[in-house]
């Protein structure tokens, strides 16, 4: 994991320049705590910080050709650089190093934009022409990798981290209660928003091109989904399970590369069984492996992580996830994540981060994407049963079929399937309706309704649609499942999963974590898969990975139905009265000096969840109040207490560059 930071145009005298970028790094240096490089020509102004994974001699960054054409920044990994090297050498490309971050400046200064079709990786990048004076910010397909951008008063600053870009002085740090509103309701901004006004996302699959005379977003890559009910491909099921394992397997070998110490996260649960299972047959050696426990028996995986380390007998470690930790952790993740929480699972993924850690683990592969890409969410069990009505009617055969379908859903949100048809069959000609099965989701939640400014709901769900519509194939029809599964990504996968519970609660955990599921092979094969063979009937998700699997894993494994991470949570966030955070972010004093929330409406919600009985707050109860703690938390941290980071800079500094020394040749430059 790496870090990049830097802008383009300043009008600043060097001095000024390299002393704005100083305190960019100190905010990003967490994401690469082993070394520090600075490029500068007068045009552009560069920070890399760096986690070595892959030749960590020479892979120094930022990295430039020999020319002095070219420069690149580079936060994440390249999994096939071996192969787009041997391929660039064919063309004549010489190498000085064996690092991807090489491959990646070489492959953009000769194909250009068309290698980012041929990346497979994870990464966020900054790639400048010096001749064209182009500057690329590029991120890759699934969104693994974050990459933020905002223009004042003409200079275009990026990051890996917002809280980099607040560390220049330039850029004004204010909440956008537009942003906080999608937040609450789709658990994420709307692909290339962010919940801080005037800074944007390079959208995952998207690279933005800024030039003398513009800035342009380009989509370079585009989700594939579910192709309908129809759809047949030219092979047979068993030809199929073949074809995953090859796929999956080319995937896994792919992200064991690197020249560290790696293990696997293993929760108990088919996905992270299945990596772990693959990786223990490529790692002969001893093979660490990493899960969560907790305190209550009844959610606790403990006894699946114990079948499956007996299987592959791996060195397995484990961390009780607890209430405290929820309340002791919970504002550093906020502050980490940069976007409100709904969950505390974040903390969890922090504390099994820092165990890789200090285990002395670097890379670490997990099961993460397996659910968007096979069909593995309960709410794709209600896309195709409201796919049905909408051919046949609501009638109580749909409704038992529900019933009987539904099941990790149940423990977040027990509402009965008559209750859900009965919601679908009202909203049916809502223009919010291609929304999907994942509106009645969208509209449960409850805090956006406590945020202030202009706009509403309508017009969140307006501006999401006209993000989906160009970026999803037959978006138009009644591919209820094909809309459901491209949110699942967009939303759950992308921008909660992969920023909340993967990306930042690693930084600054000496670890890089890489999901083969979301290799965009696997992504593009499971695609083309029937959608009986991904959800058999209604009761039988990820079908095609369990029967791929079951001769490698056990039973209790593969049959086992999907089951979502319960660790202790919001009860734990509870005020006390004792004069902790949590008293003090709802007091009197600082619901009354937000700009974003409802001062009243912030009242009456913490007055309901004080008064829950059983010890358990109800969804949407639970994640409503989440989120109003981290709103407040956000606000207190990045507009009125924000500080840069002390870092000592020059310490792991390795590279200092003046570009305005580098004489430029017209041409190729590699």
């Amino acid at each position: 994991m790496c870090g990049v930071v830097g802008f383009l145009k300043s009008g600043l005298s060097q001095v000024e320049r390299i002393e704005k970028l100083r305190r960019g790094i100190r905010a990003v240096a967490h994401r690469g705590p082993e070394e520090a490089g600075i490029y500068d020509d007068g045009d552009l102004t560069l920070g890399t910080t760096r986690l070595s994974v892959i030749d960590p001699e020479l892979g120094h960054q930022p990295m430039i050709t020999n020319d002095g054409r070219f420069v690149a920044g580079f936060n994440g990994e390249v999994f096939n650089y071996l192969e787009l090297r041997a391929e660039l050498e064919g063309h004549g490309i010489e190498f000085a190093t064996k690092s991807d971050t090489e491959v990646l400046l070489k492959s953009l200064a000769y194909w250009g934009l068309e290698a980012l079709d041929r990346l497979n990786g994870q990464f966020g990048f900054a790639f400048y022409d010096r001749v064209r004076k182009e500057l690329l910010l590029g991120r890759d397909p699934l969104g693994e990798r974050p990459l933020f951008y905002t223009e004042q008063a003409g200079t275009t600053f990026f990051a890996s981290e917002i809280k980099a870009l607040f560390a220049f002085p330039q850029v004004r740090r204010e909440l956008s209660p537009s942003g906080l509103r999608q937040t609450s309701r789709y658990w994420t901004p709307i692909p290339g928003q962010t919940c801080f006004a005037g800074i944007r996302s390079v959208p995952p699959g998207h690279v933005l091109i800024v030039r003398p005379e513009g800035a342009q977003l380009r989509n370079y890559y585009r989700i594939p989904v579910d192709r309908g009910p129809d759809h047949q491909p030219e092979f047979g099921f068993e030809e199929a399970k073949e074809r995953l394992r090859s796929t999956l397997d080319q995937a896994v070998r792919f992200r064991l590369r690197g020249d560290y110490p790696l293990g696997v996260f293993l929760s108990g649960g088919l996905d992270s069984s299945i990596i772990a299972s693959i990786v223990r047959q490529h790692v002969p050696e001893e093979l660490p492996s990493f899960s969560i426990r907790v305190p209550d028996k009844g959610v606790d995986e403990t006894r699946h992580q114990e079948v499956m380390t007996a299987r592959l007998g791996t060195r397995h470690s484990t961390v009780m996830v607890t209430g405290d930790d929820i309340r002791q952790r919970f504002p550093d993740l906020v502050y980490r994540c940069e976007v409100p929480l709904h969950r505390s699972s974040p903390v969890a993924c922090r504390m099994v981060a820092e165990l890789v850690g200090q285990s002395g683990v670097r890379i670490v592969l997990g099961g993460e994407g397996a659910d968007e890409a096979f069909l593995g969410y309960d709410i794709i069990k209600e896309s195709k049963v409201l796919e049905a009505c909408l051919d046949e009617g609501f009638d109580r055969e749909q409704e038992r079929a529900l019933d009987e379908a539904l099941d990790d859903l149940l423990y977040t949100d027990p509402t009965a399937a008559a209750e859900i048809l009965r919601f679908f069959a009202k909203n049916r000609t809502s223009e919010s309706f291609d929304l999907g099965t994942h509106l009645r989701r969208f509209e449960s939640e409850l805090a956006g309704e406590l945020i202030s400014g202009n706009g509403d709901i309508v017009d969140d769900d307006r501006r999401l649609l006209a993000w989906m519509r160009p970026r999803v194939d037959g978006l138009a029809t009644d591919n209820l499942v094909g809309k459901a599964q491209w949110l699942d990504f967009q939303t759950l996968l992308i921008g909660y999963g992969m920023t909340c519970q993967a990306d930042r609660p690693g930084a600054g955990c000496g670890i890089e974590s890489r999901f083969p599921f979301m290799d965009r092979d696997v992504i593009d094969f499971a695609a083309t898969l029937p959608r009986e063979w991904k959800l058999k009937g209604l009761t039988r998700e990820k079908y095609v990975l369990r029967e791929a699997y079951a001769a490698l894993l056990p039973g209790q494994i593969t049959r086992r139905p999907k089951f979502g991470m319960r660790i202790p949570g919001v009860e734990s966030l509870l005020p006390r009265g004792t004069g902790d955070w949590v008293d003090e972010i709802l007091s009197p004093t600082h619901l009354r000096s937000s700009s974003v929330l409802d001062e009243l409406g912030v009242r009456r919600l913490v007055d309901r969840v004080r008064a829950c009985d059983g010890g358990r707050i109800p969804f949407p109860l639970n994640h409503a109040y989440m989120r109003v703690l981290s709103i407040l938390l956000l606000e207190q941290r990045y507009t009125v207490d924000f500080e840069v980071p002390h870092v000592d800079i020059d310490r792991i500094l390795v590279k200092n560059i003046d570009g305005t020394r580098t004489p430029i040749v017209a041409g190729r430059g590699i």
